[in-house]
């Protein structure tokens, strides 16, 4: 059992010193208009659609879904934009007005995207959500998020429930009986 913890703790180590490794910027997220009545808010694994309005360090537009005159469509927390963009329209209503700065590791890091995003790029998107659609439990990716986190937790408390009635047999059955006396009762 000692081993089991010795082995957490140095998995711990690890992850905290590869993540100390990792440039560190915070993404700055700053309401610009936010709706009287607030019941629902985009999180993983919601369809939203948003405006935006994409811009380098230097003002220059480089993407804007408000020119092409079509919302930009895409499932909240799934991958397919950058990490930044997901973090920054996490807990947003629709109606909600928000420009979201995004340091390089959340955006498009040392590679850029040329041509139009230099490498180490701090980007700035002016964003607004314009419809939410609620992830249903039943989409896979709410099920398989259920399921991969409950199932270790399954096991490990069923090796710890093991673990816990091996010892208390085995220390039962160290116990030498009682000698009978010739009496009965």
């Amino acid at each position: 059992m000692a081993s089991l913890v010795h082995l957490l703790i140095l998995a711990a180590c690890l992850v905290s010193a590869e993540s100390a490794k990792k440039p560190r910027g915070e993404l700055k997220v700053e309401v610009v208009e936010k709706p009287e009545s607030c019941s629902v808010i985009a999180g993983n694994g919601d369809a939203v659609s948003i405006h935006y309005t994409g811009k380098l360090a230097t003002g220059e537009v480089f993407d804007s879904s408000r020119k092409r005159g079509t919302p930009f469509p895409f499932k909240l927390g799934d991958g397919k934009t950058i990490k930044g963009f997901d973090q920054g329209v996490l807990g947003m209503c629709v109606g909600e007005q928000r420009v979201v700065t995004i340091p390089p590791h959340l955006g498009y890091g040392e590679k850029g995207h040329p041509p139009t995003i230099p490498p180490m790029a701090t980007l700035t998107f002016e964003i607004e959500l314009v419809d939410l659609e609620k992830a249903s439990i039943f989409d896979s990716g709410a099920v398989g998020t259920t399921f991969s986190t409950a199932v270790p937790l399954f096991i490990l408390g069923m090796v710890i429930y093991y673990v816990y009635n091996k010892a208390v047999n085995e220390d039962t059955s160290r116990r030498k009986p009682k000698p009978r006396s010739g009496k009965r009762r």
